[in-house]
């Protein structure tokens, strides 16, 4: 047999046929490759995760699997097009390049797994963009290096070429003949192949870096992903990433934005029956204000919300700070205003300098779950509450097969009945978060009853009649839980959507979102309580934490919206500029060309105060962005 099978590749290689069995070559080179850099890296910071199970370490080799596949993909397109152009026409040329761009592809591989071996130990996250813009200045770079360092990195990068290099000569087998049927027929069935690989399968959401992330322990998650994806990602990411807005000096900007986000020293209202209730957080995806009819929206929308908020405590002037699901979580849970064109949640380098309120909870006794039906890894939402330290986490791929799903994963109803299991399984005082997702198109939900109205608009709408009737029922059930009676709900948008209203994607009135708290941990004198104060999205934490009496300093975006000392703004961005919305006026304005709109102000104030509060803090955002 084992002569058999070299000469049958001999035979169909001398044919032209044999572009599949080198792909196939060139897939287990890479698969080993990537594994190698894997195991150096769990080798070089074993120190990190010696108490862990070793299960645990060793699903660091295969759980980025999928992130691997999709670089290979990528690398093994420019490959495949050489391969053909060899056989195609039957030259030495072309093996050449192919074998030249084989070798430069796995230099640059090796010397990124290297190099990252100690600058990880540094900076406790792997090779970023920003690392890149250190070597403008290489000679700095050598300097601060050790000289251990640097022998250490050139050396291994030396060696590990070297047996790269060896490998690729000895096994990896050159098409013969000149075939140019068998040429177009290789690339008409292995291109979409790869393609498919290097989106990541045919899920309707592309690979992303979290995909690979699956522990709370922050080195077995950097092991797991793959170093060169993580670096093309992350250099593309800041590439498209926040601009370094510079509208005034940085001490004026920061003069400005503590006009908004002052340190208020006096207490606001203490709602609370105790200071450690059960929390039970409802991130509600694409819930407007304006279809819940207890906000002001439209008669007999979302019934269920509306009983809430006639029983607990709403803010019927909150706004969302971004228009994407990953900036609204970190808007959140870190209270950090989203960027334009970015948000900081996809750049996992940038999240150790992120406060978030797992941090604060957990050094409060709280335990913790994060639970959603879909698929984390979008926006990289997966690596943000991995990094954060969720004591548990589930998404669709933890449900039973049994559980239906549309094609965004597991509805409302079967998410909030497993949200019951996990209240009655927690260890209190305890923290849970739950974001939904049957607001989201294409609202494929397993209920048929459609509301009736709405023009373009009633999918959503019937989403949205869906949504809440499965609130409702998870909210009467969790009413036989014991412990309800100490527990607070959450619930808060991650950000707005359009509705038969038509307001402007720009326009204030567009990010208006739901904030409410309900539950019987809230005093009786208080339910009830519809506040009509502005506030956004990023004042949950502070307003939150203000309530367990615990320190919220370092959420320097968030302010208690209970408290009336605190001052009354919303701060929004958008790709291309950004929104101020004060009690004294509002302004929309376009960074690029100056264009304000949306202008409105209340006698005495001038739009032009109010646009220059708007500049520092667009200012300030991307200042502390690129701080991070």
């Amino acid at each position: 047999m084992r002569r058999r099978l070299p000469e049958l590749y001999s035979r169909l290689s001398q044919q032209g046929w044999g572009i599949p069995f080198t792909m196939a070559a060139l897939l287990a080179y890479w698969a080993l490759l990537f594994l190698w850099g894997k195991v150096c890296f769990l080798v070089f910071h074993a120190a990190d995760w010696q108490s862990e199970p070793f299960s645990h370490v060793f699903q660091a080799l295969i759980q980025g699997w999928k992130v691997d596949l999709s670089m290979m993909s990528y690398f093994m397109v420019l490959q495949l097009l050489l391969l053909v152009a060899v056989v195609y026409s039957g030259r030495e040329f072309w093996w050449r390049r192919f074998q030249n761009i084989t070798l430069l592809f796995s230099f640059l591989v090796i010397f990124i797994q290297v190099v990252e071996l100690p600058l990880y130990t540094e900076w406790n996250h792997k090779l970023t963009f920003k690392a890149l813009w250190f070597f403008r200045n290489p000679g700095e770079v050598f300097h601060t290096a050790s000289w251990a360092q640097l022998f250490g990195i050139a050396g291994a990068t030396v060696v590990f070429f070297a047996v790269a290099w060896w490998v690729q000569r000895r096994f990896l087998p050159r098409p013969g003949g000149k075939n140019r049927l068998a040429a177009t027929l290789s690339l008409l069935v292995i291109l979409p192949l790869l393609f498919i690989g290097a989106r990541g399968g045919l899920s309707p959401i592309p690979i992303q870096v979290s995909e690979a992330w699956y522990s709370s322990n922050p080195s077995l998650n950097a092991a797991a992903t793959n170093s060169a994806f993580h670096l093309i990602s992350n250099v593309l990411q800041n590439l498209e990433a926040v601009e370094p807005y510079r509208f005034m000096s940085p001490d004026e900007a920061l003069k400005k934005k503590n006009i908004l986000y002052p340190k208020v020293k006096n207490e606001g209202l203490s709602v609370l029956n105790n200071a450690r209730p059960n929390i039970v957080l409802v991130v509600l995806e694409g819930w407007s204000a304006d279809v819940v009819e207890g906000l002001g929206g439209y008669p007999g929308t979302a019934p269920r919300m509306s009983r809430l908020i006639r029983e607990g405590i709403s803010f019927d002037s909150c706004y969302a700070s971004g228009n994407l699901s990953d900036q609204g979580i970190g808007a959140v849970f870190s209270a950090f205003p989203a960027q334009p064109r970015t948000s900081i949640v996809t750049l996992p380098s940038k999240y150790p300098a992120l406060p978030c309120l797992t941090h604060s909870l957990k050094n409060a006794g709280y335990s913790s779950s994060f639970l959603f039906g879909g698929q984390l890894m979008y926006g990289n939402i997966r690596s943000y509450i991995y990094q954060n330290k969720f004591d548990r986490v589930e998404e669709e791929k933890d449900f039973p097969s049994s559980v239906y799903r549309g094609r965004l994963g597991v509805h409302d109803g079967d998410v909030y009945a497993r949200q019951l299991q996990l209240m009655r399984e927690a260890q209190q005082p305890y923290f849970g978060a739950l974001f939904t997702q049957s607001t989201h198109g294409p609202y494929d939900v397993p209920s048929k009853t459609k509301v009736g109205w709405g023009g373009k608009m009633e999918d959503y709408l019937s989403g949205l009649h869906y949504a809440d009737s499965c609130l409702g029922a998870f909210i009467d059930r969790a009413k036989q839980l014991p412990g309800y009676e100490n527990t607070l709900f959450v619930f808060i948008s991650d950000h707005h959507h359009d509705t038969p209203r038509g307001y402007s994607y720009f326009a204030p009135e567009y990010r208006r979102i739901p904030f409410v708290l309900f539950g019987e941990a809230i005093k009786p004198e208080y339910r009830g309580l519809q506040l009509h104060r502005i506030s956004s999205q990023l004042d949950l934490a502070a307003t939150l934490l203000s309530q367990l009496r615990l320190k919220a300093d370092d959420f320097s975006w968030s302010r208690d919206a209970l408290n009336p000392q605190t001052p009354e703004s919303a701060f929004y961005t958008f790709d291309e500029g950004m929104g101020i919305i004060t009690p004294g006026g509002q302004v929309v304005w376009w960074v690029r060309d100056g264009r304000r709109e949306f202008e409105r102000s209340r006698p005495g104030v001038k739009v032009d105060s109010l646009l220059e509060l708007g500049k520092a803090c667009l200012q300030k955002v991307t200042e502390d962005f690129e701080a991070y």
